[in-house]
């Protein structure tokens, strides 16, 4: 099995969270996650989980040809689910869902083509729903709206 240094652009999309900030997320709306871990050896096919400072897991999900394919889940440092976010031949492709620290929901939507599409919800840090954005099949933010309270 060849191991090789994983790309920078590769962990910047594996917190992604977010679920991760393309340009059309609207003020106020969380970035991608792009938290800096070490360099992991990257597994051209099967499982691989990237371990960062004393041991503590990151992320794991399954490889293919050199590229995430299904489902890729990140973490916090103490163990709880940060994200998890769907991958087809290395691109964000399908639901993504991204949780805060406290394990309340941040924000779910879904990805086509590493883009978000469809309906977007963003949560306070209690889990109410704060803010809706509707993207289109490009990724252009087509309608958004804060929920009323």
């Amino acid at each position: 099995m060849k191991h090789r240094p994983l790309h920078p652009f590769i962990l910047a999309a594996a917190f992604g969270l977010a679920a991760c900030g393309g340009p059309a997320l609207p003020p106020q709306a969380p970035a991608r996650d792009t938290t800096a871990a070490p360099a992991p050896q990257v597994v051209s096919d099967g499982p691989m989980k990237v371990i960062g400072a004393g041991g503590v897991l990151q992320m794991e999900g399954n490889m293919k040809a050199g590229k995430r394919d299904g489902v890729w889940t990140s973490f916090f440092a103490n163990g709880r689910e940060r994200s998890r976010s769907e991958y087809r031949d290395g691109k964000l492709q399908g639901i993504a869902t991204v949780y805060r620290e406290n394990g309340a929901l941040y924000y779910t939507g879904q990805y086509r083509n590493d883009k978000e599409v469809g309906q977007w919800r963003f949560y306070d840090d209690q889990g109410n729903l704060l803010r809706t954005v509707e993207y289109d099949s490009t990724g252009a933010v087509i309608n958004d709206r804060e929920e009323a309270h």
